[in-house]
């Protein structure tokens, strides 16, 4: 699972820039402008073409999809993209089989790599339209989850082959000139990273998605502090909490454990049930605790189970060992048909496997995570009740939850209780402040944000980002 072989200083793009030493730096900005995720930024220097991230941001198509009732047709690969001017039509960048479809002729590849930050959908599901033969570069933990997300979702997260490399903090990456420092840091998905990019003018920090008041804060301190001594001539930094208001909790994930605690105490003879972003690993762990606290059993998803199993190849990322946990059950949907990976863990975990009639009989003695998706096994459960549903995600519901209205019809229906109990995986706005400032770059950059003017305050001088725009260093 680790990175393909061989020298990425060897993958020259096709055709090189020409440019010499004095020529400036670009970036060029085709997502995360003045919207939360779809970080999609080009950077060209000299004869390297470096994308940093390939993402989707949360509100694309907006104006024309609404899933699941009308999407982009997939069979016609980027034909409606373009139509829609959702997607440029960049030569040398996208996959042969995604071009066919449309009018634009495929090129050979003309980019040096794409770098990865982390694991999430904002930052890489544009890989899955990207030419196979250029180089993706990401953390050996982030592969990790990335097979095991592509094998438990089928279609719907099919991001391809690709020639992957993988890195981890303390080794750099040279390519085209180039030397990209991957440094740790702390957000609410393991093996994320910021970066340092070396340029011929000097360096780039781009920070990825970050926190500070993570169980990992170290990390995020590890990557200023090295962001801080490169003097950077630029830093690209997200900004999801700037904004006028913030009304989210701002937990540490140390409280978000013992007010999950409380909840499950005074639960009694009914279900708890929980529901999590599904690679946040540290909300797993500390579910998990709260379970063996509270002297009950916690009931995985089968698609959480096969991460944890996955992640136990990662010896540098710590996760319950789902196979001989005694404190860990996974469930498993009644299904007309089950995938082979369902087929396959399920003989792994052997009599660890549960379905609805078991946890309907022993409501008391369990944990169970249940995501939005799977609202309708809530048909099955029949939950006790007044059981409280531990919504552990961020406030307002996005990406998974789509609307608070219908999960709301939902606990109505079963008379479950809403308990919102989350802690975030970005910097609140004065943390971000305190980041800008201490880094002290020569400009900023401020991405993945609906407010980069709140930047202007921070200190150093800002350059805002505007989509497909190209700003020079």
């Amino acid at each position: 699972m680790g990175a393909s072989e061989g020298d990425p200083k060897t993958h020259t793009p096709s055709p090189p820039s020409g440019l010499g030493v004095d020529a400036m730096v670009r970036l060029t900005f085709h997502g995360g402008v003045r919207e939360i995720g779809g970080n999609k930024i080009l950077l060209e220097d000299r004869d390297a073409r470096l994308w940093l991230d390939m993402g989707q941001s949360f509100g694309y198509g907006g104006d024309y999809f609404v899933d699941p009732y009308l999407n982009a047709r997939s069979r016609f690969g980027l034909r409606d993209h373009f139509a829609l001017d959702l997607m440029a039509k960049i030569p040398g960048l996208y996959a042969e089989e995604e071009l066919a479809p449309t009018d634009m002729k495929w090129e050979p590849p003309r980019f040096s790599g794409v770098a990865i930050t982390h694991i999430h959908f904002d930052h890489i599901n544009h890989l899955r339209y990207v030419d196979p033969t250029i180089p993706v570069f990401l953390g050996e933990g982030t592969r990790i989850m990335l097979d095991s997300w592509m094998t438990t979702s089928g279609r719907s997260m099919d991001l391809g082959g690709h020639d992957w490399k993988g890195f981890r903090t303390g080794t750099s990456v040279a390519v085209d000139g180039l030397e990209i420092e991957p440094v740790h840091v702390d957000h609410s998905a393991p093996a994320a990273y910021g970066f340092l990019i070396h340029t011929a003018k000097g360096t780039i920090a781009y920070t990825g998605d970050l926190r500070r008041h993570g169980p990992h804060a170290q990390m995020t301190d590890d990557f200023v502090e090295a962001a801080r001594k490169a003097k950077p001539i630029a830093l690209i930094t997200e900004g999801t909490r700037v904004a006028p208001s913030d009304d989210r909790q701002q937990y540490t994930e140390q409280e978000v454990k013992q007010k999950a605690a409380d909840v499950v105490n005074t639960a009694k003879d009914k279900l708890v049930l929980i529901t999590f972003y599904p690679r946040d690993v540290d909300r797993i762990k500390s579910f998990h605790a709260v379970a063996a606290e509270t002297g009950r059993h916690l009931v995985l998803s089968a698609k959480t189970a096969h991460l944890l199993w996955s992640m136990q190849k990662d010896t540098r990322i710590s996760v319950p060992d789902v196979l001989r946990d005694p404190n860990i059950l996974v469930y498993f949907r009644q299904l007309s048909r089950e995938d082979e990976w369902e087929k396959d863990l399920k003989s792994k975990v052997a009599s660890k496997a549960v379905d609805a009639t078991y946890v309907n009989k022993h409501q008391p003695e369990l944990m169970l995570q249940l995501d939005f998706y799977q609202l309708t096994e809530l048909v099955d459960l029949k939950p006790v009740a007044h059981s409280p549903f531990i919504h552990s995600k961020s406030e307002p519901f996005d990406e998974e939850d789509i609307t608070g209205e219908i999960l709301s019809n939902w606990l109505q229906r079963f008379g479950l209780q809403y308990v919102q109990i989350h802690a975030s995986g970005h910097c609140s706005q004065a943390e971000m402040q305190d980041m800008v400032r201490t880094i002290n770059p020569k400009v900023v950059m401020p991405v993945h944000t609906q407010y980069p003017e709140r930047f202007e305050s921070f200190g150093p001088k800002v350059v805002q980002p505007t989509y497909r725009g190209t700003a020079e260093l």
